[in-house]
């Protein structure tokens, strides 16, 4: 029932779940969706580290009492849609009802309403069990030896080592200077005058004068990369404010997670949707 790549798709429905646009900001929505993906007993384990640097990280353990909570609080902070990305991931079988997906390279994609793209990149871990009986809420069921059966996940781990942040073009504010102008290569070469369709012969240019007397860079390095790009000029331009904190998610995100990181420090483990938290890891 499972082994042959069945794990794997179950987690990229979750993930083209995320990607909806539709029904975000109804926490009915998200209640049902962690119903038909996840064990009751789930979790959600997320580490993330500040500014890019490994000094510094949160650790948060996100049961599903608490989880359609983080979805909706992440889609009312401007997110319009997540997608998980497992490039190579791997499925590997470790019990007959068990089965491990893997992804050493795993992206975690935000896009937010305001032009926004962050991308969370590190390993991605999900342990998917096959479960006996009718899925709930309509969802997708499977036909066994022993009956319907669905798959479901009992956790997820993702350390997010890096994040990266792209804002689109079309919200960039301000006066391009350019605007009629199509960028060229500075070093590209300019095309010969015609006249009557025959080209016209031009004198040979003047001999270069000699280099001045010094180092000089090497040909084809990073600097002659730079001059030889196009570029697009603004004039007092401006881009949207950042929708992400320093660790990469939004700081209502943030938020809610350290409250009930606080709540479920007062409460036994079993009775709190956060099971633990951890802050400044620190080597």
């Amino acid at each position: 029932a499972i082994g042959l790549g069945q794990a794997l798709m179950r987690v990229l429905s979750f993930s083209g779940m995320l990607a909806a646009e539709d029904q975000r900001l109804q926490l009915l929505h998200w209640e049902r969706l962690v119903e038909d993906f996840f064990l009751s007993s789930a979790t959600l384990k997320l580490t993330l580290w500040k500014d890019n640097q490994r000094l510094e990280a949160k650790v948060f353990e996100v049961g599903t009492p608490i989880l359609p909570r983080f979805f909706l609080v992440t889609s009312q902070s401007g997110v319009k849609s997540m997608t998980l990305s497992l490039d190579g991931a791997r499925e590997r079988v470790v019990g007959p009802n068990h089965a491990i997906v893997q992804c050493v390279a795993a992206m975690w994609t935000y896009r937010y309403h305001n032009g926004y793209t962050v991308t969370l990149r590190g390993p991605f871990t999900a342990h998917v069990f096959v479960i006996s009986g009718p899925p709930q809420n309509g969802a997708p069921a499977q036909s066994g030896p022993h009956g319907p059966f669905t798959l479901k996940i009992n956790h997820i781990q993702f350390d997010s080592n890096m994040y990266e942040k792209h804002v689109a073009l079309d919200v960039i504010g301000g006066s391009r200077l350019d605007i009629n102008k199509t960028p060229q290569p500075r070093n590209a070469p300019t095309p010969s005058p015609t006249m009557n369709g025959t080209g016209v012969p031009q004198a040979p240019p003047p001999p270069p004068p000699p280099p001045p007397p010094g180092p000089q860079p090497p040909q084809g390095g990073p600097s002659d990369e730079r001059w030889d790009e196009p570029r697009i000029t603004y004039e007092r331009a401006s881009i949207p404010a950042e929708p992400v904190n320093a660790f990469g998610i939004p700081q209502a995100t943030m938020r809610c997670l350290e409250v009930r990181a606080a709540h479920a420090s007062l409460a036994e483990p079993d009775e709190s949707g956060i099971i633990s938290w951890r802050r400044a890891l620190r080597r």
